[in-house]
């Protein structure tokens, strides 16, 4: 895999932001956008007299070997980025292997459960995604988000402040799971489940984004269903400073 940017920057400009921040990956210099051009993704809302003619729509391609584009990531808003964890997932199904990210963690009666970001921080107007895994002991399983009335589903809900986007959740696949007396198998989660939740931030004048996470399922055996549960957690998001617009003096 190889990673590459384009501008229409030149040459000095790029060098400059690449030590600013850190950037190892090969940056290219399309002084003039003519390649920008080519790709048809010049932006024409800039008029030409404008300082800033040439710049395109920002946005990801993603090539496969033989170099053709097997995916994209363009958004109306120009500040909108992916994260490479999230490109890396959505794009190719890999996971990012990050460290220590933000995280909370409980346990409820042999169940953990932990609510993970998939990036180091929070940038402004960065898609990042948000891991909330469930680890199931062996033989115990929990229901999915959509079963038949009558039985408990598992659900998934973050809450945090206004100019905090967060997308609706991503269940995994469910595998069924036959009651006795039922003619149609109950779909359940099992093992361990990652329920995955889109966080965009549009928040500027902060250095950390709250957010609460919930999660309620009921956990049931082979012969028995327990008591519904509730675990609640709780995450400060750092705010990462690359995109982020300078504050107000």
């Amino acid at each position: 895999m190889r990673v590459f940017a384009i501008s229409y920057d030149p040459i000095g400009a790029i060098a400059q932001f690449c030590d600013e921040h850190d950037i190892e990956y090969d940056f290219l210099s399309d002084e003039g956008s003519a390649f920008i051009k080519q790709l048809g993704i010049l932006n024409t809302l800039v008029d030409p007299d404008e300082a800033v003619y040439g710049i395109p729509y920002p946005g990801t391609y993603v090539l496969d070997e033989q170099g053709v584009v097997v995916q994209k990531f363009f958004h109306r808003e120009y500040q909108i980025r992916e994260a490479a964890a999230f490109t890396l997932e959505e794009a190719f199904g890999l996971q990012a292997e990050l460290g220590e990210t933000p995280h909370a963690s409980a346990s409820v009666e042999d169940i953990n459960i932990t609510a993970q970001l998939h990036a180091p921080d929070i940038k402004f107007r960065q898609r990042v995604d948000l891991h909330v895994r469930l680890d199931l002991p062996e033989g115990i399983h929990v229901g999915g988000p959509e079963v038949p009335e009558g039985n408990f589903p598992t659900v998934v809900t973050v809450t945090g402040p206004e100019g905090l986007y967060i997308g609706a959740p991503r269940y995994p696949d469910t595998v069924p799971f036959q009651v006795a007396g039922l003619t149609e198998p109950l779909p359940v989660l099992e093992g361990f489940a990652v329920v995955r939740v889109e966080l965009n931030s549009a928040l500027t004048e902060v250095e950390s984004v709250p957010i609460d996470v919930e999660v309620r399922y009921q956990a049931c055996n082979d012969r028995e269903c327990f008591l519904p549960q509730t675990a609640r957690l709780h995450l400060d998001l750092p705010v990462g400073s690359l995109n982020r617009p300078p504050r107000r003096s």
